[in-house]
């Protein structure tokens, strides 16, 4: 597979279990569908169908449209990381497989951290733990 960005051979290489397409000269990486769950931080929730689901597909980043590096005839749409943190990735509509530019899997790692600290820091609401509860009792 050729980098979109560079068009030069990118590398396999494996991450988290992950075996992904990687640029080594630009950092960019494919990733294809479902493998976004498993190569970013370990979060609750499906963070492909949080990313994708009623996004406007209508963002511009400082990179430009590309084609899909699996599909060739298919330009990708741009689509924001788990809405409002300013992330925009590049998703494939065909065979939904996304491309990270440079940094923002690292950038992505960063923000699940924060979202993961956050839903520690605050309590459970008293209705969930009642069900909690409710749940461990013997039928």
């Amino acid at each position: 597979m050729d980098c979109p960005r560079c068009n030069v051979t990118a590398g396999v290489q494996t991450v988290r279990g992950v075996e992904m397409e990687l640029c080594r000269t630009c950092g960019g990486m494919y990733l294809a569908r479902g493998e976004l769950n498993k190569a970013l931080e370990p979060t609750a929730g499906d963070l492909e169908y949080s990313t994708v689901d009623l996004d406007s597909f209508e963002h511009d980043d400082e990179f430009g449209i590309i084609s899909c590096p699996r599909c060739l005839d298919v330009s990708m749409e741009k689509v924001e990381f788990n809405i409002y943190t300013n992330i925009i990735l590049d998703y494939c509509p065909k065979c939904e497989g996304f491309w990270l530019d440079g940094r923002e899997k690292h950038r992505i790692n960063e923000e699940i951290r924060e979202l993961n600290e956050a839903s520690r820091e605050l309590p459970d609401p008293p209705m969930l733990s009642f069900a909690r509860f409710i749940w461990t009792l013997p039928k």
